[in-house]
């Protein structure tokens, strides 16, 4: 667990978050630089069946997901997966059609009577009746100071129009004490929740839900077996027989672990180095799709075959089904224009603000980045960037907007990251 931290041991992680973050950097680098549909630079030596396995490019996320924390893909819509900000955004979790290269939000919903305190994790799991339903978990801890976690249930919606959903809320507090985590699987042959927690440096750990649990009281957390280093998302596969545990940038490596359900390995496969690798979900029964904070791309991992139990076979993808064009809306004079910001420079672990504009928009903008050095966050509502970056450089930040009309416009600038 997190504790206040004597000067030493603060300069010692600082030091050693530093220097990952200095690596993961040349991977994103690196990655940037290879050809446009596969990964050359892969954070992590995978098995041979695994590195003949190569990621794919499957869609980019519409804008109003920065701070992308949770996904999880859709039983009822195919091709649909949803997704989740964390802490400070909106009490909000979103259908995105993943069918086509560039995604697009189908749908929001709100979850009423509830906050975000720190959504870290989403799932698929059952409601009382056996129907899929969405778990969203507000799990996070990064300080060590709640005394309680929870859950929020509701049904996956049979049509994806905006609404209002009212949850069923499970709270949980663990068996040995304060955890941060950003893990929640649920397990489709039992029901059973199942929480991982995140450290930095050491192997967190597995921990499972009473089955069913219950509302109205705190659930107890019992710690099953151990997990990877800093992981940061999770999720069972569509059959029940495995799961997997990501780890990701800028403090783990860009990992995904896959075990069978007694907690034996299966494999490690190596995923795309994105900056801040926080989702993880199964596309199908033989592939994964993760994403990264400040990031819009979605990738697809291929598994290898032992990795993929209980999937008969050699397993083939889910074929995609053709969508619906959707018409290109005309450009009309004095329409949505992006402001060039320029070129920006911000200086190391120190406060930065970058203020991203648009004209000719009709509300409400919704804005978007990629490139972005760790430490810095993005408003998607206001524009606005702020935080406290690591790394230092010169960064390439890719901005777009999107307006009511679905119109679209974007820019890139420099953000230049000095020591003093």
């Amino acid at each position: 667990m997190s504790r206040l931290l004597t000067l030493p041991r603060a300069a010692a992680l600082a030091t050693a978050g530093l220097a990952t973050t200095l690596a993961a950097s040349v991977l994103v680098a690196t990655a940037t630089a290879s050809t446009p549909d596969t990964v050359s630079a892969l954070s992590a030596a995978p098995s041979a069946a695994a590195a003949a396995l190569a990621p794919e490019k499957k869609c980019t996320l519409p804008g109003g997901l920065a701070e992308l924390s949770g996904l999880a893909m859709s039983r009822r819509h195919p091709g649909v997966f949803y997704a989740v900000n964390d802490s400070g955004n909106s009490n909000q979790v979103f259908a995105v059609d993943c069918n086509t290269a560039t995604g697009r939000l189908l749908a929001t919903f709100t979850v009423a009577g509830v906050g975000n305190t720190d959504w870290e994790a989403l799932a698929l799991g059952t409601d009382a009746g056996g129907g899929p339903a969405l778990l969203v978990g507000d799990i996070g801890d990064n300080f060590s100071g709640r005394a309680e976690i929870t859950v929020h249930r509701f049904a996956e919606p049979d049509q994806l129009t905006n609404a209002t959903v009212t949850p069923v809320t499970y709270r949980f507090a663990y068996a040995d004490g304060r955890h941060d985590a950003e893990s929640l699987l649920a397990d489709p042959v039992t029901g059973r929740l199942y929480v991982a927690s995140k450290l930095i440096g050491a192997a967190g750990k597995l921990y499972q839900a009473p089955l069913p649990p219950v509302t109205g009281q705190v659930n107890t957390l019992a710690e099953v077996r151990p997990g990877p280093v800093f992981a940061t998302d999770g999720a069972f596969s569509p059959t029940g027989a495995s799961y997997t545990l990501r780890s990701g940038g800028p403090l783990g490596a860009n990992t995904a672990s896959v075990y069978d359900t007694a907690g034996a390995k299966l494999a490690d496969v190596a995923l795309p180095a994105q900056s801040q690798g926080e989702t993880v979900t199964y596309a199908d029964c033989a592939n994964l799709l993760v994403g990264s904070e400040n990031d819009t791309q979605i990738w697809r991992v291929p598994l290898p075959p032992e990795a993929t139990p209980g999937c008969g076979g050699t397993p083939t993808p889910t074929p995609t089904p053709t969508p619906t064009p959707t018409p290109t809306p005309t450009p009309t004079p004095g329409g949505l224009k992006f402001t060039d910001p320029g070129p920006q420079t911000c200086r190391f672990n120190q406060p930065c603000t970058v203020q991203l504009a648009t004209t000719g928009a009709k509300p409400p903008v919704r804005y978007a980045v990629t490139g972005l050095p760790w430490g810095l966050t993005l408003d998607s509502a206001s524009g606005r960037i702020t935080g406290k970056p690591w790394g230092s450089g010169a960064f390439q930040v890719t901005a777009t907007a999107s307006d009511a009309t679905g119109a679209t416009a974007g820019t890139t600038f420099t953000l230049t990251l000095n020591w003093f």
